[in-house]
């Protein structure tokens, strides 16, 4: 058997293997909250990416924009660029520009911003920011330095540390010298919008199947009332045509016609009632052809009956007057 030594000493160097294992299998998911490094392998970050996150390969799945930006900038003068990135599913973004030292970068204090140390004209976040959107201002350099050349990228993540659910991606761009813009246009713009990114992958976004299915329950319910309405009334008339002409031909055949009705009192009734077909025959045609097929429905189911009341008017009228007509 071996001494407790000995046996205190294997048990020791084992946990230093576990602890070490553990640590090398953080690394690769621990991120940068405050931000980028400066540089990766002797190269600017600003330039090549984050090798920390989505793989170490920018993604066209991320949609950089940057706006404000001049197509040639004017010595000495401040710029107000609104820097922005967004990805599918990503809750959070960061960014890194820089302008290798050309101008000068500024921006509000209450933003979570940071002059990238040992790396001049370079700027990031301090910690990613759930609004994904930033605003910086520049100043151009106060003598002509050329042509100006930028290099922006926007990492969009998760918030599950540095794994390949994380996305990034870059944009590079350039302002024109002084007098050197390249616009052909007789009123160009002053300031421009420049983005990298695919559109169509931002926007796709998966539907709920719920959702789907309540728009397809919402679809049936306004058809059926729809169609509801349509036949409804229709029916309606139909069914009251019935009543009507079953109304006329038992008073014909076993009431012995319709009751008489005075000149005097037959006259006033049959304006009434003519004033009220013609409105209604005519707000039946405008409203079919401007309200609806519904609408313009029930209102001429309306003069239909208005027309109806003028012609018993008229029946009662040349109607005979019997005996108890004439008491």
């Amino acid at each position: 058997m071996g001494s407790p030594v000995r046996a205190m000493s294997r048990m020791y160097f084992r946990a230093f293997l576990v602890l070490l294992v553990l640590i090398l299998l953080a690394v690769p998911t621990l991120s940068n909250p405050t931000g980028p490094p400066a540089t990766q392998n002797g190269e600017l970050t600003a330039e090549v990416g984050c090798s920390c996150h989505g793989d170490g390969f920018p993604s066209t799945e991320v949609l950089v924009q940057i706006s404000g930006v001049p197509e040639s900038y004017s010595l000495g003068t401040d710029y107000t660029f609104v820097i922005s990135g967004d990805a599918i599913d990503s809750t959070a973004a960061g960014f890194i520009i820089t302008d290798y030292g050309k101008g000068t970068f500024s921006w509000d204090s209450s933003l979570a911003i940071h002059f990238v140390p040992d790396v001049e004209g370079t700027i990031s976040h301090d910690q990613p920011s759930d609004e994904k959107s930033w605003v910086v201002n520049w100043t151009a350099p106060e003598t002509d330095e050329g042509i100006l050349h930028f290099s922006l990228i926007v990492n969009a993540v998760n918030g599950a540390a540095a794994d390949p659910g994380d996305k990034w991606n870059i944009l590079s761009f350039s302002i024109s010298a002084p007098g050197e813009a390249v616009s052909q246009e007789e009123d160009a713009l002053t300031t421009r919008t420049i983005s990298v990114g695919d559109y169509d992958t931002l926007f796709s976004q998966e539907e709920d199947p719920e959702a789907i299915e309540r728009e397809h329950q919402l679809e049936l319910a306004e058809k059926y009332f729809e169609n509801g309405n349509l036949y409804y009334w229709p029916t309606l008339g139909i069914l009251i045509l019935g009543a009507v002409v079953q109304r006329e031909f038992y008073e014909r055949r076993f009431g012995g016609g319709p009751p008489h009705l005075a000149k005097e009192l037959a006259i006033p009734q049959a304006i009434k009632r003519g004033v009220l077909f013609l409105v209604l025959l005519y707000f039946s045609v405008h409203g079919y052809q401007n309200w609806g097929h519904v609408e313009g429905i029930l209102i001429g189911c309306l003069a239909a009956w208005a027309a109806y009341g003028l012609y018993r008017t008229w029946v009662q009228a040349v109607a005979p007057a019997k005996v108890p007509d004439l008491l």
